[in-house]
């Protein structure tokens, strides 16, 4: 059975530009929030650095600009400087991520579980990811003074938030061999290197879209914001506020299908998420569909 209520938010692809537009929504819809619990927010990443130079924003849209730490520094710089008004001297860095793409293939979850070795019962609604480049640029140009706010419908705490140095990361991109993705070993990392150089520049020839490599995260290694903004800044926020102003717009979201994921895939690890989070729904294009509770082959 088809619903017709279907909302034609385009994440039905892994297109960059549908990840832009909710992180976009996002970004308003939490500027206002903690603009009401008295922060000052001022936009600080690449965009606004760079708002009046066409040729130096083209420019570090190459690959090859990640060889350059200034470079790196620039590009993925965080979204935000933020400031509570009532702890003036506190400056931090904020950026704000929308995750709409679970780890679709069981044996990269397999993969991502046996190189960390830290949670025998990690499942995909635990593995976050983001920018490896960002992830550097994070903890170790910004002196991990960077608040790491993450909204995914695929996690049950749907809107999570950490400081950096507090994140574990469980599974870095070195190479993406065909069939056989390569991770950093943690003892070489980069980040905790004592000099300046950077990850080797690659494109991630096994993710869709611009080929980013990815850096995988434990969500359970970060706090729901609430808890965040209650237990750091002794901010409590109103309930009806945070669950219906932001948990309930964010689980509106669908998730995106890669284009190496067919729709059976697709529904398969859908059905295996809701359990935990029962608002994801099923669907097939732009229409949402009713499912049968169990996968319709193995999951892959």
């Amino acid at each position: 059975m088809v619903d017709s209520d279907y909302v034609g938010m385009e994440t039905g692809t892994s297109s960059f530009f549908d990840r832009q537009n909710l992180t976009k929504r996002l970004e308003e819809n939490l500027e206002e929030f903690l603009s009401d619990y008295g922060f000052n927010i001022v936009r600080f990443g690449g965009e606004a650095l760079l708002s009046d130079s066409s040729w130096l924003r083209s420019r570090l849209k190459k690959v090859d600009s990640k060889e350059s730490i200034p470079a790196i520094m620039m590009k993925f710089a965080p979204d935000y400087i933020v400031v509570k008004e009532s702890e003036p001297k506190d400056l931090f860095f904020m950026d704000a991520k929308a995750s709409i793409t679970p780890v679709f293939f069981q044996r990269q979850v397999d993969r991502i579980r046996d190189h960390y070795g830290k949670d025998p019962e990690l499942s995909r609604c635990d593995i976050g990811d983001i920018e490896r480049e960002a992830w550097f640029s994070y903890n170790k140009l910004y002196a991990s003074r960077v608040l790491v706010v993450m909204a995914t419908p695929y996690n049950p705490k749907v809107l999570l938030a950490e400081w950096v140095n507090r994140i574990k990361c469980m599974w870095c991109l070195k190479s993406s061999e065909p069939g056989n993705p390569v991770p950093w070993n943690c003892d070489e990392c980069p980040i905790y290197s004592e000099d300046e150089s950077s990850f080797d520049v690659m494109v991630n020839d096994l993710a869709a879209g611009s080929g980013t490599p990815h850096t995988n995260i434990h969500l359970d290694s970060m706090r729901t914001l609430k808890d965040l903004l209650f237990q750091d800044f002794n901010v409590q926020v109103d309930s009806d506020d945070y669950e219906h102003g932001l948990l309930d717009f964010i689980k509106t979201w669908t998730l995106s299908k890669p284009g190496t994921v067919n729709w059976t895939q697709y529904n398969n690890v859908i059905r295996d998420l809701r359990p935990k989070c029962p608002w994801l729904r099923n669907r097939i294009k732009d229409k949402f569909i009713d499912y049968p509770e169990k996968p319709q082959r193995p999951l892959f």
